[in-house]
């Protein structure tokens, strides 16, 4: 058996895609481990506990998923931030695209977010009774975990597989571990990331910023837990 030949431009999104793994491994076990939670929950009681494991889960992923491997790769390979799409320019393009599919989210989670099906996991939170805190704690949650979440997946992995497989393949394989992600969810919301996950990394390369990405997904995040809180029949905001 011949071993294959080891080549420099294998570094970059074998890093890339390594650092994916491994950091939403680590969120995705955190999130899950029962033990933890009975932390909380003793510490908290099982209302309140919840809902704190649930942040800390939140801001733990933007961490290991996005901010640490950014750190990591921008210092091993010495690249500008720039390189993974985080830079700010072709602002007209970028915010007609936000605007755009803003159009299309917004009244799309207001009618989804009624459904009983919506309703039985959204808002991720359960307490019934909210505060206006509460309600910008979790928004913030949502903001922080996408950041890192989008810094990866439409930053560090798609430019760091372009330049080896090419723009398609590199979308191909970004949109199939968007997918994967999205497995411990649902079927629908796996489903759902394949094409969500190809228009998204299309913007990105065509405007060279992930923030298209970033805010679209915050429009859709936000927009159902906003719709989701406000029909939930067993949940109040408190004035």
């Amino acid at each position: 058996m011949n071993i294959p030949s080891w080549q420099q431009d294998y570094l970059e999104p074998i890093l890339a895609m390594a650092l994916v793994t491994i950091g939403f491994s680590i969120y995705h076990f955190v999130s899950i481990s029962d033990s933890l939670k009975e932390k909380y929950s003793a510490q908290y009681g099982p209302e309140k506990g919840n809902t704190k494991f649930l942040w800390m889960t939140r801001h733990l992923g933007a961490m290991t998923i996005g901010i640490i491997p950014f750190v990591i790769m921008t210092l091993v390979l010495d690249k500008n931030p720039e390189a993974y799409g985080f830079a700010f320019k072709n602002h007209l393009t970028s915010l007609a695209w936000i605007g755009g599919l803003a159009c299309i989210i917004i009244p799309m989670n207001f009618f989804n977010s009624k459904k009983e099906k919506n309703l039985a996991f959204y808002p991720n939170v359960r307490e019934k009774v909210w505060t206006k805190k509460m309600v910008a704690t979790n928004a913030f949650s949502w903001m922080a975990y996408l950041f890192g979440y989008e810094l990866m997946f439409r930053g560090l992995l798609l430019f760091a597989t372009v330049p080896l497989l090419g723009e398609w393949p590199a979308i191909v394989l970004n949109a199939a571990f968007y997918a994967l992600v999205h497995v411990p969810k649902n079927l629908e919301e796996t489903i759902g990331a394949v094409p969500l996950g190809v228009i998204l990394c299309l913007i990105t390369l065509t405007t060279g910023t992930i923030w298209v990405a970033f805010f679209v997904h915050i429009t859709l995040a936000l927009s159902n837990f906003f719709f989701s809180l406000k029909h939930h029949p067993e949940m109040t905001v408190q004035s």
